[in-house]
């Protein structure tokens, strides 16, 4: 029975575009094509915002994966198909009898620059600033200078446990008995998805009252363009809210989560993006098994900003752009961490 499931999606639709003699029966190895494509047709949101026909894009790969005799053959016409998305989210891996990951295949890739140098910024800024924070500091991903010295969070992850929000909040107040007025949040580290933990939670230590959060898009329905809509929001959160102005260092290795966070933060009117435009990659995506050893993602959801704006492929401008050399970092001067400096002792 659940071979019927699977093949009469194909039929339906690879009716018209092959002879009966390619439809005849699906083997079992063809079962996780199927499922993939049926993943992709009734969920993925890019189809109308890419002006793809995914139907007839697969199509023209079906022939080619019902000849493939190997596993790895058949991952290397999914990788192919793939690519028309122009997503770097999507991946296949390839696992081994334990089920430990032992190859990844990204069918599409973008060259992201980045606009710091983290030698040059542990260097010649977090430590002659009172670097402290978390217990791992940087090399695990999130901690804070003196506030006396140098209002700045440094977030390449939030680690996942609680104790993180603790801290934050002591440098908060710490913040708000100093009365500083401007801190500085650095984000441009942040390629994945670290700061799916708490990231609301850390949105709200900087919101005055209830804002409205990113667009999480799905597809609702059979047309490539039938959408639902989740908007959440960024309530106020923690013993205190710091009210000053927030400077988010941005750039093009900002992306996932770390952009999903973006999307909300930049409707705080205290918010100011500086650095470069944001990667652009935020899709989200389970794993649907292709062959025994191969799983495919599936994306399944994106990211718009709350006016409607889509973030895939276009990644979010700052609200000031700073340029970046390596002639800079190998003087050792970071441009956008000194502009947003800038920017603080303007507002003492």
């Amino acid at each position: 029975m659940r071979k019927i499931c699977f093949a009469l999606p194909v039929m339906l639709f690879l009716g018209c575009l092959h002879s009966p003699q390619s439809l005849d029966v699906l083997s079992p190895d063809m079962e996780g094509f199927v499922s993939l494509f049926v993943r992709y047709e009734e969920r993925c949101p890019y189809f109308a915002h890419k002006e793809l026909d995914w139907a007839a894009h697969m199509g023209n790969y079906y022939p080619l994966a019902s000849q493939c005799e190997t596993e790895d053959e058949m991952a290397e016409v999914v990788a192919d198909m793939m690519t028309v998305l122009q997503d770097p989210v999507i991946c296949l891996r390839k696992y081994d009898e334990l089920g430990t990951v032992i190859e990844e295949v990204y069918p599409y890739s973008r060259e992201y620059e980045k606009n710091y140098d983290m030698d040059v910024l542990v260097e010649h800024y977090l430590e002659p600033n009172g670097w402290a924070g978390w217990e791992q500091g940087y090399i695990e991903g999130f901690g804070w200078c003196d506030p006396a010295l140098l209002p700045y969070i440094f977030m390449n992850t939030m680690p996942n446990v609680p104790s993180v929000l603790d801290t934050l909040d002591a440098f908060i107040t710490e913040c708000i008995a100093l009365n500083v007025p401007a801190v500085i949040i650095d984000v441009r580290m942040n390629p994945h998805s670290g700061l799916s933990y708490c990231g609301r939670d850390l949105m709200g230590r900087f919101a005055e009252k209830a804002y409205p959060g990113a667009i999480y898009r799905s597809r609702d329905g059979p047309e490539y363009d039938s959408y639902t809509d989740n908007r959440p929001v960024v309530y106020p959160a923690g013993p205190a809210q710091y009210k000053g102005t927030v400077i988010v260092l941005v750039g093009e290795n900002c992306r996932g989560r770390s952009e999903n966070m973006l999307a909300s933060f930049i409707n705080f009117p205290n918010v100011v993006l500086v650095g470069d435009t944001t990667g652009g990659s935020v899709s989200r995506f389970s794993l649907t098994q292709i062959t025994d050893h191969w799983s495919c993602a599936s994306v399944y959801r994106t990211i718009l900003t709350y006016d409607n704006h889509w973030i895939e492929g276009a990644g979010l401008p700052p609200d000031i752009y700073v340029e970046t050399t390596e002639g800079d970092f190998a003087a050792g001067v970071d441009p956008v961490l000194d502009y947003a400096i800038e920017m603080l002792n303007e507002c003492r």
